[in-house]
């Protein structure tokens, strides 16, 4: 994305927060920032750009859903132990939209766990916009990859690099 791009139009917005994590290439061109994160809870926000927009001039669903999904992996993934990871993958999500979003909007996401085991996890999610009001809802369940299912996480692979998850095993 180019640097102007990235800066929300609105003159209101304050100054966007760093992100705390390095992310692949497909979150870190939508503009994905990872603003709080703690066991059992994330918070991200996403800048809408002219990239992100639909045909109808508003925030494309599937952003949103890709947004929401992200936050909703994430409040399941925080790891007590640094160096160490967690590491998992959505099964089922459900996006439900309220409000359509602008360009030069904040669009930021509160995920919490609300459930799980050693297998699998469950979140909600809520996506406001900058005036506070909910433009989108989320629900997933997710699953663990083997060790992931504890705070602790797991040691990081050497090669694993910033911003990938594990790859999964081919069968």
């Amino acid at each position: 994305m180019a640097e102007t791009e990235a800066m929300p139009k609105r003159p209101d917005l304050p100054p966007a927060r760093p992100s705390l994590k390095v992310f692949g290439a497909f979150s870190a061109g939508m503009g994905m920032r990872l603003v709080e994160w703690e066991l059992g809870r994330a918070v991200m926000e996403m800048d809408v750009v002219p990239a992100l927009l639909n045909g109808v001039g508003t925030l494309h669903g599937g952003c949103m859903s890709t947004l929401l999904d992200t936050a909703l992996a994430h409040c399941a993934m925080y790891c007590t132990v640094p160096d160490n990871i967690r590491s998992g993958t959505t099964v089922t999500l459900t996006v439900s939209f309220n409000r359509p979003v602008f360009e030069g909007s904040r669009v930021t996401v509160e995920a919490r766990q609300t459930g799980g085991g050693t297998t699998v996890f469950m979140s909600v999610a809520e996506a406001r916009d900058e005036s506070g009001k909910v433009v989108a809802t989320g629900q997933a369940v997710g699953r663990f990859r083997d060790g992931c299912h504890v705070p602790e996480g797991i040691p990081r692979p050497k090669d694993l690099p910033p911003g990938h998850s594990l790859p999964r095993p081919r069968e």
